[in-house]
């Protein structure tokens, strides 16, 4: 009879043929067609080289208060405050005990031309809709669009059937579309004086940012 602890200890040392191994693959490396010679600044065209080097002419003020500073910056401000109660986006009234105001903020861009030109200042308010609560203030989000097929087909179309196609922009389209959920949001900076503290915009049409604007 063995005495106790007299075990063998030796390792067990299994067989690697019994694993498979993931072997790492190499990353993929093209020498022979380098996209240097096909996509780059040196084979843009003038025109479009003039385009590329604008685009960091102008400043963006990444604050209201600091675009107000600036007299083109505040038109654009005050055009987008215009447009807004003109189509009667919203009604300013006291908060409902209860109710809890969606914040907002202002977004801006510039849009250029091909030539590298500035063609327009744009000043967009926006919801911060991702402080909504589901069932409170938004309820259903789908939203119909086309899918790029489409595009594709009627592109197809067009082209085999010698049609003309025209593109337009629809300023302000979110706000062509009206409000069912009662939905507050704070008074934006840039707008009147107002008792801040007291009141708020009931939104009558849909704003940038809410949850529900794509579907109203």
């Amino acid at each position: 009879m063995e005495e106790e602890g007299n075990i063998n200890s030796e390792p067990i040392i299994p067989n690697l043929d019994d694993f498979s191994i993931a072997i790492r693959k190499g990353v993929r490396k093209c020498t022979k067609h380098l996209i240097q010679k096909f996509a780059g600044y040196s084979s843009l065209k003038p025109s479009f080289k003039a385009f590329t080097t604008t685009l960091d002419k102008e400043q963006i003020p990444s604050t209201v208060d600091e675009a107000l500073k600036h007299p083109k910056w505040r038109k654009v401000v005050e055009e987008e405050i215009n447009a807004l109660e003109n189509n009667g986006t919203w009604t300013i009234t006291y908060l409902p005990q209860g109710k809890k105001p969606v914040g907002c903020k202002w977004i801006f861009a510039v849009k250029y031309n091909s030539d590298g030109s500035v063609q327009r200042y744009k000043a967009r308010l926006v919801a911060k809709g991702y402080t909504q609560t589901y069932e409170i203030d938004y309820t259903e989000t789908f939203a119909p669009v086309a899918k790029l097929n489409i595009v594709r087909v009627l592109l197809s179309l067009a082209v085999n059937s010698n049609w003309k196609l025209h593109q337009l922009d629809v300023k302000n389209a979110f706000l062509n579309g009206k409000l069912e959920e009662e939905v507050y949001m704070k008074i934006p900076l840039g707008l009147r004086s107002i008792e801040r503290d007291q009141k708020v915009c009931k939104l009558n049409r849909s704003l940038y940012g809410l949850k529900q604007s794509p579907r109203a």
